[in-house]
């Protein structure tokens, strides 16, 4: 009678008998979204991956603290790193890290390779990633940057030209104010032996409207 051959294979199709390995597939390097990393976290998404033992996926801890200390790296590359295999559809959060207050200690966030089974929940393999493009990043990058110019409203009866403001649009016109200079204010200087004399700038040209309220009576000519 033949003998009844085992499965060689686990559930993630890894061969049983193999040494343990991470494993990049050919066709998800060949991905946009993969190519879009850099090295940094094209590191990090590979010790995730060593963390990996077919039975724990989902429950993946990994910080960007243990990122820093294993790639070499500060922690807030690591953290970035971590955003962008976020964004990018490799890996997700199943559980956010915290201060554990009956263990007194720190507990990494819990992660999710798309590339595999969930463990937690027995969920397909997503693989977000697969479906990433360049043009998510360029056409959030247009949304935020696409902020229409809003305009105070002008009050009717403002005059001016278009071409003293580029950004005036066609039709709006605004009335020239004078301003002051401080060269135009009196100014009071001591004399020796006591006394003072005062000293003004003679007027303004006369092409230029000047409020009432501005016009003073004792400005010599």
């Amino acid at each position: 009678m033949p003998m009844k051959r085992r499965n060689s294979t686990d559930r993630t199709g890894r061969s049983k008998k193999a040494a343990r390995h991470v494993r990049l597939y050919y066709w998800m390097m060949e991905t946009a979204a993969w190519k879009s990393l850099n090295g940094n976290q094209r590191a990090i998404y590979v010790e995730m991956a060593a963390r990996y033992n077919g039975s724990n996926n989902g429950l993946i801890h990994f910080s960007a603290r243990q990122a820093a200390a294993a790639l070499h790296m500060s922690k807030a590359t690591g953290a970035r790193g971590l955003a962008v295999l976020v964004e990018r559809g490799f890996i997700v959060a199943m559980t956010r890290g915290g201060f554990n207050i009956k263990d007194k200690q720190a507990q990494a966030t819990q992660w999710r390779l798309t590339e595999f089974n969930c463990d937690v929940t027995g969920a397909l393999p997503s693989k977000e990633f697969a479906r990433w493009s360049p043009e998510f990043i360029s056409r959030s990058h247009h949304e935020d940057t696409n902020v229409p110019l809003v305009r105070p409203k002008r009050p009717s009866g403002e005059t001016g030209t278009p071409e003293n403001n580029p950004e005036r649009a066609s039709g709006e016109t605004v009335k020239r104010v004078l301003t002051v200079p401080r060269s135009h204010q009196r100014d009071t200087y001591s004399l020796p032996g006591g006394g003072s004399a005062s000293l003004a700038a003679p007027d303004p040209p006369s092409d230029l409207s000047i409020p009432d309220f501005l016009r003073r009576s004792n400005w010599t000519h």
